[in-house]
């Protein structure tokens, strides 16, 4: 009996050897001929001129690999791939579309089969198996392959497996690579790469002779590291001042996390030295953020281990030395961190490309305060050779093209230069309104949840908060912080907008977001115990935070209080009991607080339909529109199998949204929406035609957004917003927008 997966268990354990793709797929072939008992294995593969190449085979001449090409269409395995479906044949060789290559030998073999590799409906290979004998292979044969070509067309359609690209050739050869943006911009010029970063899971296991001499090494350490990032940052661009100092709060807290403590605690008296216990230590909190579906959570897994690193240098004196550069350079490294902005002088960094890390990471946020670009997450970049390449950096697609060719060159510094003059052109809006040309005004606001995120917003004219995510200060305690360690924090934040309002979601964990010291398991974190589900089940929890809230607000009175996951009337019900159980407690206590405004986040499909029911009961809603959108399309939009599946222009998406703006206007319920199609100029014009006025959006897109507005007429908004909703295609609806758009004169907006 065949059984594909203990083959595809072997397989894959073979692939850990090879060294490459072809490497791989020769494995490949070998195993599947093995274990069917079969004369030939062969598989072709999708070329980039896009027809079928002979990759490897088992059986056939290996003289013929990388020669026999086939189109779709033509020959046996042409067909298979043109029509998707296999073919099981007991003479091949008497099929009118058999073509014969004589260097294969082809012509000895009788019996075939062959099945297409399909990933996201396209066709990228077809696998052979051929029998000297004429026959026609069995049901359980024709299966077995069938599910082996799934297997492996998912492994080599999404890159699991990449080719190997010889090292001479690679220093000059032109290469694009895809990351994930982390700030926006563009740069052009060649690259340093950083090499000193400490992986701490190598910190060898050491003792050491007395406890109380381990931990005054590990005391001095943290006290030197804080001291390092003080210096460093204090060599930055002044510009980014408020986003450094809230940088370096943010290490200070990591640093002086009770769990960490604790940890170098046992460690150094179970009598190991202070390196091994610094590596015990932030590997549990690294493991327990990695752990976490929210990317903006998981990534304080890389602050964590930046840190270490830092630490370890100081203990074993091993010291980072300063970048030294005669020209602007882009720094390239594993994971590219807040320090090595601090080690090369401002006016020499022209951008970060990084193998590692998000665009939520600190390096991320530090990047876009600096105003330089950041291109995170490229797995396939080559740091053995890209040093001193030339390198183009294009932080708004999350692209890095190495070596680029001179007509590649010359688009991109046309393209800074436009940049450049836009960013000119947009300065003097900060301080004018978002109104559209027939006298409508848009609230633009900002989306936060890192105090770092705080400058930003204000230098580009935020309004206000839209969105504070309020989990950070619940993610640096060993246990539940105390109301008065929550009330520090909001208090910074209100203080710095006031009066401008600041929107605190309440705490939104649970499920997808599990707290380091309150693990949670689910099969179905989305659909789980998470938002406003889970602080209704710890009401003590919740009335600490919002009575912190409130107290932080004293003096400021720009609070606004905004509950996620709503999706049932009972659960505002019983939120707004707590909600006056605290303001009630206040007053008794002799607080003079006021009563904030009280919202519910629309991202649950359910709460659509329960706008006009609690009417009365909210002061405002605010449509968290990536969620809604993963909700109403069930499609994760973080998996890579049905990722292209997510589209916030999906029809669905667009009537949920307009219903959701005309039900709020009727009765006349002030409505804003925070998620990434505040910030997309196609979804904006759609949005303000619904009715929508008021967007929350990172603080880059702002002066954008702006200037759109103020060339936009409601009246033409809504004729185009009338042709997309006749469309079904969101590529075409996409196109639509984009042109009216660019008969406005503002095609440089699309492209930023």
């Amino acid at each position: 009996m065949l059984n594909p997966l203990l083959t595809l268990k072997r397989i894959l354990q073979d692939s850990a050897r090879a060294a490459d793709r072809d490497e791989m797929v020769k494995l490949m072939a070998a195993q599947i001929k093995k274990a069917m008992s079969v004369d030939v294995c062969s598989l072709y593969l999708l070329s980039p001129e896009k027809d079928l190449k002979l990759s490897a085979t088992e059986g056939l001449d290996n003289a013929s690999v990388g020669k026999i090409r086939m189109p779709f269409g033509q020959g046996l395995v042409g067909t298979v791939a043109l029509t998707q479906h296999s073919l099981n044949l007991e003479r091949g060789d008497q099929h009118p579309k058999f073509l014969f290559f004589e260097q294969t030998g082809e012509e000895r073999f009788k019996g075939f089969l062959g099945v297409p590799l399909i990933y996201h409906g396209d066709t990228i290979g077809v696998l052979v198996v051929q029998v000297y004998d004429p026959r026609k292979f069995t049901d359980e044969e024709e299966a077995f392959l069938v599910t082996m070509a799934a297997h492996l067309a998912g492994t080599l359609g999404s890159g699991v497996i990449k080719s190997n690209i010889n090292a001479q050739e690679s220093n000059h050869a032109v290469q694009r690579l895809i990351g994930i943006k982390g700030a926006p911009g563009i740069a052009f010029c060649r690259v340093k790469v950083v090499k000193d970063e400490v992986d701490i899971n190598q910190i060898p296991t050491l003792y050491g002779e007395y406890y109380s001499e381990e931990k005054k090494r590990l005391d001095q350490a943290v006290a030197e590291t804080l001291d390092d990032l003080e210096a460093q940052m204090g060599n930055m661009d002044a510009s980014a001042g408020a986003t450094l100092d809230a940088l370096l709060e943010v290490y200070r807290m990591l640093l002086a996390s009770p769990e960490l403590k604790t940890v170098f605690d046992e460690m150094l008296e179970q009598g190991y030295a202070a390196e091994t216990a610094l590596r015990d230590a932030f590997l549990r909190q690294v493991e327990v953020f990695e752990a976490m579906e929210d990317p903006y959570l998981r990534s304080k897994a890389e602050d964590l281990r930046v840190l270490a690193g830092k630490l370890y240098r100081r203990l074993t004196n091993n010291t980072s030395s300063r970048i030294m550069t005669d020209t602007p350079v882009i720094l390239a490294g594993r994971l590219v961190s807040v320090s090595h902005f601090g080690r090369i002088d401002a006016n020499k960094l022209a951008g970060v490309i990084s193998k590692e890390g998000s665009a939520l990471s600190h390096t991320g946020v530090l990047a876009n305060a600096l105003g330089i670009p950041a291109v995170m997450g490229l797995e396939d970049l080559n740091l053995d050779n890209v040093d001193n390449q030339d390198v183009i950096v294009d932080g708004n697609r999350g692209i890095v093209i190495l070596n680029p060719p001179e007509p590649v060159v010359l688009e991109y510094q046309r393209l800074m230069r436009q940049v450049k003059a836009l960013d000119a052109d947009l300065a003097p809006l900060k301080n004018l309104p978002a109104e559209t040309l027939d006298g409508e005004q848009v609230a633009l606001l900002t989306n936060t949840g890192l105090l770092a995120d705080i400058s930003p917003g204000l230098e580009r004219g935020a309004e206000g908060i839209g969105l504070y995510r309020s989990e950070i200060p619940f993610m640096v305690h060993h246990n539940f912080p105390t109301e008065e360690e929550q009330q520090i924090t909001y208090r910074g934040v209100l203080g710095a907008y006031a009066p401008k309002p600041v929107t605190m979601r309440i705490l939104d964990i649970g499920g997808d977001k599990p707290l380091p010291y309150f693990p949670i398991t689910e099969e179905n974190p989305f659909l789980g115990w998470r938002g406003i589900r889970f602080t209704l089940d710890y009401t003590n929890i919740m009335l600490e935070q919002l009575r912190a809230m409130m107290l932080a607000s004293r003096g400021h009175n720009n609070l606004k209080v905004m509950i996620p996951m709503f999706s049932r009337e009972d659960e505002l019900q019983r939120f707004l009991q707590i909600f006056e159980l605290a303001i009630t407690q206040l007053r008794d206590e002799g607080r003079d607080i006021q009563r904030p405004q009280v919202g519910v986040m629309i991202e649950v499909p359910s709460a659509l339909w329960l706008i006009s029911r609690v009417r009365d009961q909210v002061d405002f809603i605010s449509i968290g529109s990536n969620d809604l959108t993963q909700y109403l399309l069930a499609v994760d939009r973080n998996n890579s199998r049905v990722a292209s599946l997510y589209d916030s222009l999906h029809p669905s998406v667009l009537m949920a949204l307009k219903f959701i703006i005309m039900e709020a206007n009727r009765l006349k319920l002030p409505v804003s929406l925070c998620g990434e199609m505040a910030g997309d100029p196609v979804s904006v014009v759609l949005l303000l035609a619904m009715g929508l006025r008021q967007l929350s959006m990172s603080a880059y897109k702002i002066p954008r957004i702006k200037s759109l507005i103020r060339h936009l007429d409601i009246n033409d908004c809504q004729n185009v917003l009338d042709d997309v909703l006749k469309l079904s295609d969101e590529k075409l609806m996409r196109q639509r927008v984009e042109d009216f758009i660019k008969g406005l004169g503002l095609t440089a907006l699309l492209g930023v």
